[in-house]
């Protein structure tokens, strides 16, 4: 099974370790629909934009993973309050991966315009 994945869950970030059965595949983008709230700059949340909001394409990884995985992976995501779904992507497939409800990103801030949230915390350990 593939999924796609845009937080902590990348290389080299804290909970790339519940990857380790995984198979790296490649980087890849969604398609510009979503947005991307940093919680407590712990985790992202991202969310399907609004018809009246600018799409962001974000930034992830592309894994394939043993089916078995899959499970272990989702109940982490939703002790979080995030839930599993279909992620589109910037080439036109949909994989699976891991959406927020927007009620959990209110009041937090957007950093959909940071390019990814990589990108966002070097951004926030070098200021």
């Amino acid at each position: 099974m593939k999924i796609f994945v845009n937080g902590e869950l990348m290389r080299g970030l804290s909970m790339h370790k519940l990857l380790t059965d995984a198979e790296f595949i490649r980087e890849a983008s969604t398609a510009p629909i979503y947005r991307l709230f940093s919680i407590d700059d712990q985790y992202p949340a991202m969310v399907m934009a609004l018809p009246f909001e600018d799409g962001y394409s974000i930034p992830g990884e592309i894994y394939h993973i043993p089916e078995e995985l899959w499970p272990r992976i989702a109940a982490n995501e939703r002790r979080l309050g995030l839930y599993p779904g279909p992620i589109w992507l910037a080439d036109g497939q949909a994989l699976r991966g891991i959406l927020s409800v927007r009620e959990l990103c209110e009041g937090y801030e957007d950093i959909s315009r940071y390019g990814g949230w990589r990108i966002y915390c070097e951004t926030k350990s070098s200021s």
